[in-house]
């Protein structure tokens, strides 16, 4: 079985944050790149099944050089490939357009990701990559068994603690709950060896597309602003006496 983990470099340590000149992003400082969460889980899942069924595991992310940091960690855990996209994309419909190009280009049984991302709490970028793909998906998957070549039958959440058995043709791509299966430790001589391998970078025009081409439509982003204050915290002090009095003062102020 072959296994492809879209993983996502998120910053690791973030300081100095505020909001940009033009007011629709937000600027910070991070000196570290670290594995999204969900996408870590993911990562576990799909060595997991490597192990119980054979095949292989590819790692893909999308970003910057400095972005193959996780892609070492996925091989230190397990992944026999790294796949990076050169692109600095962050909207989801972008990333998606982008991941969907370079999947084209690789083989693939099942695709795994995460279900949110940690920095801008997106939650769409797999479902909208299975769409592109034309397959079968299912989101916060908990659970996953093979049945054989022909397709796989999955947990997923329905929230309020509910719970539902799919089965799904493969190939198909599956958005993974955090907790599917503990994380592993990967101690730092395996780090080592791990950045002793060879990745495989594509650019936007290896994969036949711009960004003017990928561009969202439909919406854009008006503003970014910090939260509103719509009210305070006053402390009352005095008697029993006092203190009912003052409180009564304030409800009456309110209605």
């Amino acid at each position: 079985m072959k296994i492809v983990v879209c993983c996502k470099a998120v910053p690791g340590a973030v300081s100095d944050v505020k909001i940009a000149s033009d007011g629709k992003a937000l600027q910070y400082q991070s000196q570290l790149q670290a594995m999204n969460e969900c996408d870590e889980y993911a990562l576990e899942e799909a060595i997991s099944l490597k192990r119980a069924h054979g095949g292989e595991v590819t790692a893909l992310t999308m970003g910057s050089i400095t972005t193959q940091d996780i892609l070492y960690l996925a091989l230190a855990k397990g992944a026999d490939k790294g796949v990076r996209i050169d692109g600095t994309l962050q909207d989801s419909q972008t990333a998606s357009a982008a991941l969907a190009a370079a999947l084209s280009k690789l083989e693939y049984d099942l695709i795994l990701t995460g279900t949110q991302s940690r920095d801008t709490l997106s939650g769409c970028v797999g479902i909208s990559l299975a769409e592109r793909l034309g397959l079968a998906f299912a989101f916060a998957v908990t659970q996953v068994e093979v049945e054989g070549a022909g397709g796989i039958k999955v947990r997923k959440e329905l929230g309020g603690g509910r719970y539902a058995d799919v089965r799904l043709p493969l190939p198909a791509l599956l958005c993974v709950q955090t907790g599917i299966r503990p994380l592993t430790y990967v101690p730092p001589a395996r780090m080592l060896r791990a950045r002793q391998q060879g990745l495989r970078s594509l650019s936007l025009k290896d994969l036949g597309v711009t960004e003017e081409q990928i561009a969202p439509t439909g919406y854009r982003f008006h503003s970014v602003f910090p939260p509103e204050r719509s009210g305070q915290v006053q402390f009352i002090e005095g008697s029993a006496g006092d203190i009912a009095a003052a409180v009564l003062a304030k409800v009456r102020e309110v209605l």
